[in-house]
């Protein structure tokens, strides 16, 4: 015999203590799910829809915050229950966060390992439909002196010129450098080219006395090392 499908239990109908407001007051946003926190923003329904189903028709629509946050509001706004002035709350909030999360490098800033690499930097190019190619010039300590954009490409590729690269990092004093970019497709993984890359601008950082300490490829969700096996990439200078 079939089991009976669960109930959706309607926030109205909740105890107050284990509505989402409330528990966000009490134990902080990291508890609660995509769901709920976009109910949270939309703050009620409309059109006879209640807001965990808008907030449920979202997140089926779109997947996933990231390309959430790349709709327009014009989008947005054909979900049922949600309208225009709620899609432009919601791509207000998904911006801003997207702001905080793109927050510069600061000079003199320790870089620890490729996920903080990735957190800070890689994210602002998970969407784009170009590939983009920037570097971190670093100095010994394996601190920020300046993000340097050298790149830009078409969807599977991007070119550039180690001499080029190089130019500009001995021009802003680095003595070591990530360098990172983007594939479109949204798979991370290192294609032969980009390994073969990797391996001629570690050779030339070599002989430069600029020391290529990681190449991080960034995918929608993930991203990968070209010199690493683990994810994280390997250990930057003390």
């Amino acid at each position: 015999m079939r089991a009976a499908a669960a109930t959706r239990v309607p926030l109205r109908d909740l105890p107050e203590f284990d509505r989402p407001r409330e528990r966000l007051m009490r134990a902080g946003p990291d508890l609660l799910t995509d769901a709920e926190l976009l109910a949270i923003l939309l703050g009620a329904g409309s059109r006879g829809v209640d807001v965990e189903t808008v907030a449920g028709a979202l997140l089926g629509r779109w997947a996933d915050l990231p390309r959430l946050a790349a709709a327009g509001v014009a989008e947005l706004a054909t979900v049922p229950g949600l309208g225009f002035v709620k899609a432009c709350r919601v791509k207000a909030a998904l911006a801003l966060a997207g702001r905080l999360a793109e927050r510069p490098l600061l000079r003199g800033e320790p870089v620890l390992s490729a996920r903080a690499v990735w957190r800070r930097v890689g994210r602002r190019f998970a969407l784009l439909d170009h590939e983009v190619f920037i570097a971190l010039a670093l100095d010994g300590q394996a601190r920020i002196i300046t993000e340097l954009a050298l790149a830009h490409g078409g969807a599977c590729s991007v070119d550039f010129r180690p001499a080029d690269v190089f130019r500009a990092l001995l021009r802003a004093g680095a003595t070591s450098t990530i360098l990172i970019h983007n594939h479109p497709s949204g798979d991370p993984s290192p294609s032969e080219t980009d390994l073969r890359a990797t391996k001629r601008m570690q050779d030339a950082g070599q002989l430069l006395g600029v020391f290529v300490l990681d190449h991080i490829i960034v995918g929608r969700d993930s991203f990968r090392s070209c010199i690493a096996e683990k994810e994280d990439g390997p250990p930057m200078p003390e």
